[in-house]
């Protein structure tokens, strides 16, 4: 793509909605020193602090609109950011063109539903941006597979592109266990802290501690088994942690949950 250059025409990027995870991505997106051709983000008001703050970092490249009117007007690319509950409700009001390449980052609206909502526009894409977007990292998961969208946001992390709307949905679910990953950092925090280690260093530790494992478990090619078989020793404290949790049925409730999330994203009635 080569080097940002100020002399190009700017991508003109839009962004319906200005909540937690639209100021994630164009934190992401406009980041220093990327390579690409330079963006220029238009957001709505509707989240005043948010949007505020953003024009504040990146003044030279992001416009707070009017109205939502005013970012299509103003974007090629149009990113639907509002909750999937409002969107009927303020995309209803929106006159969108032919030509817009929109991007839906809504967890349960399926593309004949965004379609319907966004004509006349041809060009429709789900997107399931997460946090750690504003740092390049992590998965991008989108779909279809479509090369305007993947010269935009492959500056955000690494895109994975998939051809069915069930394997965007089934990775969208996982995307569900984001706090609770979290919330098992916390657990193991706390037990550092009640053990009287200073909860800065009990941060950095566990904190390190699952980045690694994590980078090491990307290298798996075909699944976590074989890792999960190696990280235990018999009668080792990760097989007695491992085979309590499998006891208490632990991951059989987490997967559990995660049906759940997939019949609520793929708008199934509750049983």
């Amino acid at each position: 793509l080569g080097d940002r250059n100020t002399t190009m025409d700017p991508i003109k990027v839009g962004f319906v909605g200005t909540g937690t995870i639209v100021c994630h991505t164009v934190k992401g997106l406009l980041r220093p020193n990327l390579e690409g051709k330079p963006l220029q983000v238009t957001v709505s008001p509707r989240s005043k602090d948010k949007a505020a703050e953003l024009k504040a970092l990146f003044p030279d490249q992001v416009s707070v609109a009017e109205d939502n009117q005013s970012v299509l007007d103003a974007s090629s690319v149009v990113c639907l950011g509002v909750t999937p509950q409002m969107a009927e409700g303020v995309l209803s009001e929106l006159k969108f063109r032919e030509d817009h390449v929109v991007v839906s980052f809504l967890s349960t609206a399926k593309i004949p539903d965004i379609t319907r909502m966004c004509a006349p526009a041809k060009v429709i894409l789900r997107a399931i941006p997460m946090p750690p977007i504003e740092m390049g990292l992590g998965p991008l998961v989108t779909h279809p597979p479509n090369e305007a969208f993947d010269s935009i946001f492959s500056r955000t992390g690494k895109i994975i592109a998939v051809d069915k709307e069930e394997e965007c949905a089934a990775m969208m679910s996982t995307s569900a266990l984001m706090a609770t990953y979290y919330e098992w950092e916390g657990v193991a925090h706390k037990f550092l802290v009640r053990q009287g280690v200073p909860s800065k260093a009990a941060t950095t530790y566990v904190c390190s501690l699952f980045l690694a494992l994590a980078t090491k478990g990307q290298y798996e090619e075909d699944g976590f088994d074989k890792i999960v078989s190696e990280s235990q020793t018999p009668g080792g404290i990760n097989e007695q942690v491992l085979r309590n949790l499998k006891g208490e049925g632990w991951f059989e409730s987490v997967g559990k949950q995660l049906d759940t999330v997939l019949a609520r994203v793929l708008g199934k009635p509750k049983q």
